[in-house]
């Protein structure tokens, strides 16, 4: 774990992971056509830290995208109602947004879930050519959840991990002002791999 862990492990597990996240920077940058910025970073083996998300919305929407194949986690990219707003106002057509048919609603919630993928497998890509493992996304799946579910709901995800790596990064956009959270959880074996490429 990470207090087992020796200086160069833990800076290559900080580089990965800010190279990581500078790709999906990059990823929700093109998406939303506005520059943004990583606001802060924080990085643990604590399940509680996991689990202890702050939001002044009243709810607010998980996309949660699950790792599959050699290394096991879940990412998730989680968004405010005025996130939401904000994002649906500048990059959909007014014509959708103002329509109340279940095919409208379907392509606003569709197009969050893009976000995440896009977001999701850029960070997947860098994390599978570094250490060598053949990982990937599988569909991510919306949850509109109240603030005060949104801790239960990711201590849940982290119950059947023996132990859990995560990180958290919160996107700000400059022009467009949103501040997503940027949560990922991984068990041990992402650290191993870490060691096994040292």
């Amino acid at each position: 774990m990470l207090n087992n862990l020796k200086e160069n492990e833990i800076e290559v597990a900080t580089k990965l992971i800010n190279g990581g996240l500078a790709m999906a920077k990059s990823s929700m940058e093109q998406i939303l056509q506005s520059p943004i910025t990583l606001k802060k970073v924080a990085f643990g083996i604590d399940k509680e830290d996991v689990s202890k998300f702050r939001s002044e919305a009243n709810n607010v929407s998980l996309i949660k995208t699950e790792l599959m194949g050699e290394l096991k986690g879940s990412c998730f990219l989680v968004f405010s109602e005025s996130d939401v707003e904000k994002i649906n106002k500048a990059c959909l057509p007014a014509d959708i947004l103002n329509d109340d048919s279940p095919e409208s609603k379907m392509m606003i919630l569709g197009f969050l879930t893009e976000i995440d993928n896009m977001v999701a497998a850029a960070v997947i890509t860098e994390f599978a050519n570094f250490l060598g493992v053949d990982i990937y996304g599988n569909v991510p799946s919306l949850h509109v959840l109240a603030k005060n579910k949104v801790n239960e709901f990711l201590a849940n995800e982290t119950t059947s991990f023996d132990s859990v790596i995560h990180f958290k990064a919160i996107f700000k956009g400059e022009e467009l002002d949103i501040s997503p959270d940027f949560i990922w959880i991984f068990n041990e074996k992402f650290m191993d791999k870490i060691k096994e490429v040292l």
